[in-house]
C-alpha cells in the first residue's frame, strides 16, 4: 500500500504541474492577443493602417460554402469544369487550415484531393470506355483496362517545384518510376497542369522565346507569347514519346489556389461572378483532346 500511496502522490503532483502549465499558456496567449490589439491601435493612431485594413485581414467568409454541383461539364467547357473542381479543393483546404490553426495548407492533403478530383472527372467523362482509374500513394493515377495497368496520369496545380530545366528532370523521374514499378512505357504517361502561374522561371522563358521578358505577369497575359512558349516547353520534354499529346497546360495567369483564397472574401454574388469568369476563360489546351487520347487506350 505504501508504494501505491507514493505513486498516487506523484500523480497528484503531475496533475498540478499540468494545470499550472496550462494556465501559464492561457495567460501567455491572452498577452499575445492583447499585445496584438495594442499594436493595431497604435498603428491606427499613427494613420499607418485603416480600420478597413484590419477588418479585411480578419474577414474570412467560412459561413458561405460553394455549391457542390459546380457544373456537369458540357463537351464545350470541360476545362472550366475541372478547373472549378480544383478551385474547390483549395477552397475547402483553406477551411481545414484555419480549423487546424496551421500556417500553410497541407500539400499532402491537397495532392490527395486533387487525385480524387481527377479520378471523379475521368469516370464522369469516360464511364463507357471500360477504363478504370485509381489514385496511388505515389500521387499517380493509374489507368487500368481488363485488370492491367496501361497508363498513368499526374495532375499538378503549377510548376512551382519543377521550374525551367527542372521540369525535364522531374518528368524523367516519373517515366522511370512508371516503367520500374508499373511496367509502363513513356507513351502512356500524361500530365495535366492547371496553371503556369507560380511556376515560371523568367530566364528560362526568355531563353525559349529568344527575347527579353520584363515580368512574368506581363508575359502570362500575352497569349501569343504564352502559346509560343507552351509549344516549345512541351516539345522539349523529349523523354515522352509524343509530348504534345501527353502534356496539357490549362491556364496562364489564372490559378486555382489564388481564386480559392479570394472566394473566402467574397459574398455569394461575387462568388458566382468569379466562376462565370472561369467559364469564359480562354484556355491554353483543350482537355477534350486529353480525353480522346485516353479513349484510344481502351
Amino acid at each position: 500500500m505504501g508504494n501505491q500511496d507514493h505513486i498516487l502522490e506523484e500523480l497528484k503532483e503531475l496533475v498540478k504541474d499540468l494545470v499550472k502549465t496550462s494556465n501559464m499558456l492561457i495567460q501567455s496567449n491572452q498577452s499575445v492577443i492583447q499585445s496584438n490589439q495594442e499594436i493595431k491601435q497604435l498603428l491606427l493612431q499613427k494613420d499607418l493602417i485603416s480600420v478597413l485594413d484590419i477588418e479585411a485581414s480578419n474577414t474570412l467568409n467560412t459561413e458561405f460554402t460553394p455549391p457542390p454541383a459546380i457544373s456537369k461539364g458540357t463537351d464545350e467547357n470541360i476545362n472550366a469544369e475541372l478547373f472549378k473542381k480544383i478551385v474547390n479543393v483549395y477552397y475547402y483546404e483553406e477551411i481545414e487550415r484555419i480549423k487546424s490553426n496551421n500556417v500553410r495548407k497541407s500539400a499532402r492533403r491537397v495532392s490527395v484531393e486533387l487525385g480524387k478530383t481527377m479520378v471523379d472527372f475521368l469516370y464522369q467523362h469516360l464511364k463507357d470506355t471500360g477504363l478504370s482509374f485509381k489514385r496511388f500513394p505515389d500521387g499517380l493515377i493509374l489507368i487500368t483496362s481488363e485488370e492491367k495497368w496501361i497508363g498513368a496520369i499526374k495532375i499538378i496545380s503549377d510548376l512551382g517545384f519543377h521550374r525551367g530545366e527542372q521540369w525535364n528532370k522531374y518528368v524523367e523521374e516519373i517515366v522511370e518510376h512508371c516503367n520500374t514499378k508499373y511496367d509502363l512505357n513513356n507513351r502512356n504517361i500524361y500530365f495535366v497542369i492547371s496553371s503556369l502561374r507560380n511556376g515560371l522561371e523568367q530566364g528560362h522563358v526568355a531563353k525559349l522565346l529568344d527575347r527579353e521578358i520584363r515580368s512574368n505577369w506581363e508575359f502570362m497575359n500575352n497569349r501569343t507569347l504564352v502559346d509560343e512558349y507552351v509549344k516549345k516547353f512541351i516539345r522539349l520534354t523529349t523523354c515522352l514519346e509524343t509530348p504534345n499529346k501527353q502534356i496539357y497546360i490549362m491556364g496562364s495567369e489564372i490559378h486555382p489556389n489564388v481564386i480559392a483564397d479570394d472566394l473566402h472574401k467574397m459574398n455569394e454574388e461575387q462568388y458566382i461572378d468569379a466562376y462565370n469568369q472561369i467559364d469564359q476563360y480562354d484556355w491554353i489546351c483543350d482537355l477534350k483532346e486529353f480525353l480522346d487520347e485516353l479513349r484510344h487506350l481502351s
